[in-house]
């Protein structure tokens, strides 16, 4: 269940930076200032910042199960 979730992700992840890369070029643009030029930049800080929260998705999921294995072993 894990990897299909991991899977829809990337595959999400994907179509976001594909049809919305104007969009992200425009946000990215105001934020971080820059021309044409550094235009090719902006994906990549859209898919840091995409990573960087399924990072902590993930974590997030393996401390709550971390949580109920504790609470199992403590019932026993």
């Amino acid at each position: 269940i894990t990897m299909k979730k991991a899977i829809v992700a990337m595959l999400l992840m994907a179509a976001f930076l594909l049809g919305g890369g104007g969009l992200i070029s425009i946000v990215f643009s105001s934020i971080a200032g820059g021309g044409v030029e550094q235009s090719f930049i902006y994906p990549i800080y859209a898919g840091i910042i995409v990573l960087a929260g399924l990072i902590v998705g993930a974590v997030d999921i393996i401390v709550n199960e971390i949580r109920e294995l504790k609470k199992a072993m403590e019932k026993k």
